[in-house]
């Protein structure tokens, strides 16, 4: 492999030269680690400055009905097949309590004849249950953001920056679709479910808002409060909105921690924010912000229930060198700066006792969430863990920063395993096929929040299937269109009744049944369960479980046919906490 700086491209790679001349054009604004920038990875639009002053977007329906195919009586609800209720209302409409569920023959908005298990659209494995058809009173002006007839729910997005760029650079290398593309298949599917989702008489008006106060760089880290809650008065008290999201680079997504903080104390809905923070977080700010990406205690529960039964430390043997597979697993973790929550790391020390483990973290290199300071971190993360002898590498970071891991590792001729443990969308083959193939082929694995890469984009997954029934047309390639973000975002509204309040949609969300059967495109999901899997919990992400995976660089990929692709183990079954199999990962198989 050359050395960084000998080109643009490297065996089909960015290379460290490369990125970081691109964002160092200017002043560098972070790509953050969570969900919140990171869609744009796979999903990037630009939109143009003059279109993000608050402008109401156009929400005219689809032209003709849908079809038969996709409001026809369809699959059952969830994994076991249950019909649980949800929150709404009897025909009549007269308050904003829960609902036993629809009564079997009673038809939906959409046209759909609801029965146990029938979802409110058939084909959508992660839409909430089907309820009849709504008339009625429903309130009007039930909240700030909220009339008769409205919703106002507002995208915050950050103003296009040399960081931006590079990052999309990225995405564009991985497959993803043209931004024009990307932004009109998501509004396909944002006027399919206004036709479809009960919203007891209302529809959403989006807003989109560029920034004029905060910092992409500062709310990565956990700074630049001041700045994040003077954005967050605009969207409070001058949009008016009832709820908020995040938009990266264009693609529907998640706010920082900090944004999200500011809009909860204004009373504003987060509909998907502070990724990865952990519970105690989202109940002190409940019923305001909820996330879609696992809160960090029931990642902790996942990670070191792997470890302990998979790995613990025994020989890395899936390393790439002979020396390095000879010696027990030390371990490295690759994690980013800027949360001062402990609540998580104290966590992991404790499962790790009661596994019988002491201190087995070993090397830690926190990174600054910088994406002009990706390079240079990542090589001297590299430096300082082989010098610790580390042997397994834990990925709690972006993807861009595995690309510069991996190829610094190359560098410096050290050939460790690679351990993804779900987060940040390490975890898709588009991504890491940036990875420097030396190191990950035969040597990264580990867990997965998402499905598979077929299951979430491209023309045979769900969202691809859909898109075809409804345009005639086949979806593009690298995109979902958002399709799962906006079907989680439209469950809310509708699982809270006529009433809409953020305190009904709390309520609805934890009548929701467990959703994402057969496929688990984007996981399982499920609020009734608090973060270690103990039933009749509550909590505020979606995702519940993982599966495991491993890297084969030379197959092909059935999602888009290019070389590289993420296999899985058992036949893609997924684990929740107290579920792994105490055995080695059967992966990379002789033969």
């Amino acid at each position: 492999m050359s050395p960084p700086g000998a080109g643009e491209r490297n065996g089909g790679h960015l290379t460290v030269a490369s990125l970081a001349r691109k964002a160092r054009l200017r002043t560098p604004i972070v790509v953050a680690v969570a969900a919140w920038i990171l869609a744009a990875l796979l999903f990037p639009t630009h939109q143009p400055r003059d279109v993000a002053a608050a402008g109401f977007t156009s929400d005219a329906p689809l032209d003709g009905a849908a079809g038969d195919d996709l409001t026809a009586a369809g699959p059952a609800v969830g994994a076991n097949g249950s019909a649980a209720g949800v929150p709404g209302a009897s025909a009549a409409g007269t308050a904003g309590g829960v609902a036993a569920g629809a009564s079997t023959g009673a038809v939906s908005r959409g046209g759909v004849t609801c029965g146990p298990g029938v979802h409110q659209i058939p084909t959508n494995t992660y839409a909430g249950p089907c309820v009849p058809k709504f008339s009625g009173n429903n309130g009007g002006a039930t909240a700030p953001g909220v009339t008769g007839t409205t919703i106002r729910i507002v995208r915050r997005k950050f103003p296009e920056s040399a960081n931006s760029q590079a990052v999309s650079a990225v995405a564009q290398q991985a497959g993803a679709a043209d931004p024009a593309q990307i932004r009109a298949t998501s509004r396909v599917f944002i006027d399919y479910f206004e036709k479809m989702f009960e919203l007891y008489g209302r529809h959403v008006e989006w807003v989109d808002y560029e920034s004029q106060y905060g910092n992409s760089t500062n709310e990565a880290q956990g700074k630049g409060r001041e700045e994040a809650c003077l954005d967050a008065d605009v969207v409070a008290k001058e949009l008016h909105a009832f709820a908020v999201m995040g938009e990266a680079l264009g693609a529907a997504g998640g706010v920082s921690k900090v944004f999200a903080e500011c809009a909860a104390q204004r009373g504003v809905l987060v509909l998907d924010g502070a990724a990865y923070a952990s519970d105690a977080f989202y109940k002190r700010y409940h019923p305001y912000i909820w996330a879609t990406a696992m809160d960090c205690e029931r990642i902790v529960y996942q990670v070191v229930e792997y470890l302990a039964k998979r790995l613990g430390q025994k020989p890395a043997k899936f390393a790439g060198d002979a020396a390095t597979r000879a010696k027990s697993r030390v371990y490295g973790t690759y994690v980013p700066t800027g949360d001062d929550d402990k609540t998580c790391g104290d966590l992991t020390q404790s499962e790790l006792k009661r596994y019988g483990y002491g201190d087995v973290s070993g090397s830690v290199y926190n990174y600054t969430l910088d994406v002009s300071r990706f390079p240079d971190e990542a090589a001297r993360g590299v430096r300082q863990f082989k010098s610790d002898g580390v042997t397994t590498v834990v990925l709690a970071c972006d993807p861009i920063s595995v690309i510069f891991l991996t190829q610094s590792a190359t560098n410096q001729a050290w050939y460790p395993e690679w351990l993804l443990i779900g987060v940040a969308l390490t975890d898709v083959d588009n991504l890491a096929r940036l990875y420097d193939q030396k190191q990950v082929q035969g040597h990264m694995f580990g867990l997965s929040q998402l499905g598979a890469t077929t299951k979430l984009n491209g023309p045979t997954s769900e969202p691809g299937r859909v898109y075809q029934q409804l345009t005639g047309r086949p979806m593009a390639l690298g995109t979902d269109g958002s399709y799962f973000a906006y079907t989680r975002f439209y469950n809310f509204l509708q699982s809270a009744g006529p009433i809409l309040t953020a305190a009904n949609v709390a309520r609805g969300v934890w009548t929701l049944p467990k959703v994402g059967a057969p496929d688990y495109a984007a996981g399982e999901w499920y609020f009734q369960d608090g973060p270690n899997g103990t039933p009749g919990g509550h909590d505020h992400s979606a995702i519940e479980d993982s599966r495991e995976i491993y890297w084969i660089g030379n197959a092909r990929s059935p999602a888009d046919g290019k070389t590289g692709t993420f296999a899985e183990t058992y036949g893609g079954r997924r684990f929740g906490n107290g579920d792994w199999p105490t055995e080695d990962p059967p992966i990379y198989p002789a033969g």
